[in-house]
């Protein structure tokens, strides 16, 4: 069954280069609504796997209907599609457990990355990407001449080649730090990293985590495994074994912890403000798991820190 995607904004112009963003070329089930009460009555008819909303609309919000959502599938994906993401404030994104925020406006393969991460996390991105088109506008596509004219009406950007586009935003783990952004090119290689080490026999599940919680990539051979409060549980719990570390006196925190289970086991490494999660079968080596898990986690810390 394909995947199913619901746009919501009261702007249509917004509406179809979206929806030719993420129809182009993929295969997921795309609709659009204009307002977020037509989306709430669109989701308790049709369940979707990722919303894709504005913010500031007639009626409810974007918020309220981000807060409804939650309450009806805290499992559905969130994408807020904004040109003011400064609205949206580190405690905020946190408590709704927002997955990105795309500014607009946002180039096709932004859009097409965003979904590609949370709805096939270890699907190849240049997959999903068109092959680069001729410059003249008369050979160029019909996506691309409509974002054109949208970004004519909307205030002028930073020029891309002075600061690197940014594809996720992350919350702040700590009062008084900036988020952690990342860019199409870390999260495509982030997400190829994870998806060699997941696609190992032994691996069950596989998340990668920012430390406030939010998930990066995530893989998995079951489909029922809520990976938001996965990943929510993992940083907190990571947060509290350095602060118990702490009060017993550990000099440095650590960075490996291994759960053994009956069918199953779990180790959770972390670097920086990353963390990773493996669940692997009981029976898998744990001495394997430890170095691969610790060489993996490693490997995303070195691609979050370039450039």
């Amino acid at each position: 069954m394909p995947k199913r995607i619901l746009i919501v904004d009261d702007d249509p112009n917004i509406r179809r280069l979206v929806a030719l963003a993420l129809t182009d070329d993929t295969p997921y089930e795309v609709s659009d609504v204009s307002s977020a009460e037509a989306a709430l009555l669109h989701i308790s008819r049709q369940p979707v796997d990722l919303l894709v909303t504005d913010l500031l609309m007639p009626g409810m919000s974007g918020i309220e209907l981000i807060q409804r959502v939650r309450q009806l599938d805290p499992s559905t994906a969130v994408v807020v599609f904004t040109i003011s993401p400064e609205d949206l404030s580190p405690q905020l994104k946190a408590e709704l457990q927002i997955d990105y925020v795309l500014t607009k406006p946002a180039t096709a393969e932004q859009l097409r990355l965003a979904a590609t991460t949370l709805l096939d996390p270890i699907k190849p991105v240049s997959a999903t990407r068109p092959e680069p088109q001729p410059a003249e506008p008369a050979s160029s596509s019909r996506f691309s001449q409509r974002l054109a004219a949208l970004r004519a009406r909307q205030p002028a950007q930073q020029s891309p080649a002075a600061t690197p586009a940014v594809a996720m935003r992350l919350t702040p783990n700590q009062s008084g730090r900036s988020g952690r952004s990342y860019s199409e090119a870390q999260l495509e290689r982030m997400r190829q990293a994870l998806k060699d080490l997941a696609l190992a026999p032994d691996v069950q599940c596989a998340i990668l985590a920012d430390m406030s919680g939010l998930v990066l990539s995530h893989w998995s051979r079951r489909r029922d495994i809520n990976v938001t409060v996965v990943a929510a549980l993992a940083a907190g719990n990571t947060l509290a074994l350095a602060e118990i570390g702490r009060h017993l006196g550990q000099q440095r925190p650590g960075h490996l912890v291994i759960h053994e289970g009956q069918d199953q086991n779990i180790i959770m490494a972390s670097v920086d403000d990353l963390i990773l999660l493996l669940a692997i079968g009981a029976n898998a080596s744990l001495g394997w798991a430890r170095i691969a898990a610790l060489r993996a986690c490693e490997e995303m810390a070195r691609i979050a820190r370039s450039d």
